[in-house]
């Protein structure tokens, strides 16, 4: 079957879905959540195969995740795309009211990842078809047995037919799918390949959704908790191998503990099991993709030529093993470009005001940390930062909870997911207006003369002029009022 014949058999499958209501569609996706849980060892034992990851991770980051946004949607999605009245300024539509409707794209095509292949293929998949559409969900050609899986799954819940078509192509024939016009596209990848797809989409003007990569600062100041910082620290740097698009790339450290910071992280990382089969219990699996251990190499040589220096002992260069490189030139393609594996490079700062700039001073915003113990700094750095996603005195566990938008900004992407965002993400909104006046004509309607022209001046000039000047007045009058 060929990409434009997969796209119209879905096409026709959101059709019918569409047409049943919110409620409807809630009981039916309730299945596919029980039979992903009963199933919780196979998705497992799937992703560990295909991508070599801790099994714990699996369970955490892929499954219960996916889990925990299905509960949330099940329970809110309802309320979220109920259409909603809008109110009308009397004046200019008196005898009218508005109502917005959230609407269905049709089918949506979804590019999934293998880093967390399960919850980065399933959410926006289970976020479309809350919203009434129909997928075609083209996974990673590195996860061929969860998508097998998942295959089996979407047959034993009992969804309708060709509501979810499942495909782990290669990427060579993965832009035709774009050809055969589907009505909207989430992407989650690359920031290179998603301004591929981004770019293709757009001949067919096809909206589309861009989670892509990103390059995440945590900023530690002197006044942290210097334990508790330190192990979440080494979390965000490392989990997954270093394979997580809100993993921390950049640490910049408050110049006061940057010594003692870095002896007591270093010993940390030095504990940390690394294991290159599948045996459990274990923190981290070296990176899986050829492909991308290749490319992190040649970042770390290019930054090590460029004056960066090895912090860690010892000094491992093969993008295996977590590395902490020091004294990293702003040039070098560590941190200019995207990079996915265990390799985080530090420095030092002086001031909040430096801090805010350093972690500022990418081309990516898609998360970042601060640790601190004064919430009154923690709120002013976040605010003045870029980052799209922020966690204080925490990391990475903020993008789960599933009543919160994520996305990026700047070369991270655009758009948003999870939370009611998501489902408005994968809808369209339309607005109807209903006229209730019994009047031959409107106003504004022909014919134009010198007198509705001369009313229409004068309102204007009353309406933001004097009545401006009014309310001000009477603001100013309430103001000495309230102050006696």
């Amino acid at each position: 079957m060929d990409t434009n014949q997969i796209i119209e058999i879905g096409r026709a499958a959101g059709r019918q879905w569409s047409q049943q209501t919110s409620m409807a569609r809630r009981r039916v996706l309730s299945r596919l959540a029980s039979v992903l849980a009963a199933r919780q060892d196979d998705l497992v034992s799937a992703i560990v195969q295909d991508v070599g990851k801790p099994s714990l991770d699996a369970l955490s980051g892929d499954v219960l995740v996916t889990l925990e946004q299905m509960r949330y949607y099940h329970r809110h999605a309802h309320k979220v795309l109920m259409p909603r009245r809008v109110a009308g300024d009397w004046l200019l539509f008196h005898g009218s009211h508005f109502i917005e409707t959230f609407e269905p794209h049709g089918v949506v095509l979804i590019y999934g990842p293998a880093n967390y292949p399960l919850q980065l293929s399933m959410i926006p998949a289970i976020t479309a078809m809350y919203a009434g559409n129909a997928v075609v969900l083209k996974m990673s050609e590195q996860t061929p047995k969860l998508a097998e899986i998942l295959k089996k799954i979407v047959i034993e819940a009992a969804l309708p037919a060709n509501l979810v078509q499942i495909v782990c192509d290669s990427p060579a024939t993965a832009e035709s799918y774009i050809d055969a016009r589907p009505d909207f596209i989430c992407f989650t990848g690359s920031s290179v390949n998603g301004a591929r797809v981004a770019e293709r989409a757009a001949r067919f003007l096809i909206p589309t959704l861009m989670e892509l990569g990103g390059k995440d600062a945590a900023i530690v100041f002197s006044d942290c908790n210097l334990e508790r910082t330190i192990e979440g620290v080494v979390y965000g740097a490392f989990l997954n191998s270093g394979q997580v698009c809100v993993g921390i790339k950049r640490l910049f450290i408050e110049e006061a503990i940057y010594t003692d910071f870095m002896v007591r992280f270093k010993q940390r990382i030095w504990g940390l099991s690394i294991s290159a089969g599948n045996e459990d219990p274990h923190d981290l699996s070296p990176v899986s993709s050829k492909s991308l251990l290749q490319r992190l190499q040649v970042q770390i040589a290019d930054a090590l030529q460029r004056g960066a220096q090895v912090a860690t002992d010892p000094a491992d260069l093969s993008g295996e093993t977590p590395l902490v490189l020091i004294e990293v030139p702003r040039d070098a393609a560590l941190l200019s470009e995207e990079s996915f594996g265990p390799v985080l490079c530090v420095s030092r700062f002086h001031s909040e005001e430096d801090a805010i700039h350093l972690a500022d001073d990418s081309i990516f915003a898609l998360g970042a940390s601060v640790w601190t113990s004064d919430p009154a700094r923690a709120t002013r750095v976040a605010s003045q930062m870029h980052a799209a996603n922020i966690a204080i005195n925490d990391v990475i566990r903020n993008i789960a909870n599933p009543a919160v938008s994520f996305g990026g900004n700047q070369s991270s992407g655009y758009g948003r997911y999870h939370g009611p965002a998501g489902l408005r993400t994968f809808s369209r909104t339309k607005t109807v207006m209903y006229g209730r006046s019994k009047a031959t004509r409107e106003r504004n309607w022909f014919p134009f003369t010198a007198k509705e022209y001369d009313l229409l001046r004068k309102l204007i000039r009353f309406r933001f002029q004097t009545f401006a000047k009014l309310s001000g007045f009477l603001g100013s009058v309430l103001n000495i009022v309230r102050s006696r």
